[in-house]
């Protein structure tokens, strides 16, 4: 995902900070992600303001990230929580469409 946010057309469908907290990672632990568009960058931590933030268990995040699951089928089967701007978290669907044409993540 960092790779793809250094490419300012991406960053210009995309201008928004989107927090992921991913749950149920290894030992069941939790990990809070920013990815920042209009920085161009992904950090691990929390942002001082996000624009939305998503929640989602780790197997989940690497199913929609990897286009296996659809964000909006997520949302709708519990699977995906949204907080904040629901126009904003539709977004993320630019990036996550480049990761699963080809692009590779380094997140």
């Amino acid at each position: 995902i960092g790779e793809l946010l250094k490419d300012p057309e991406i960053c210009k469908k995309a201008p928004a900070v989107f927090q992921f907290v991913i749950t149920k990672g290894p030992s069941d632990a939790t990990a809070s992600w920013v990815v920042d568009g209009k920085a161009g960058e992904v950090r691990e931590g929390t942002a001082a303001k996000a624009d939305c933030t998503l929640t989602l268990s780790d197997a989940d995040f690497v199913l929609m990230v990897s286009g296996k699951l659809p964000a909006q089928r997520a949302f709708m089967m519990g699977k995906l929580k949204i907080a904040g701007n629901m126009g904003v978290a539709q977004k993320f669907a630019v990036i996550s469409s480049k990761l699963t044409k080809g692009q590779t993540s380094k997140l």
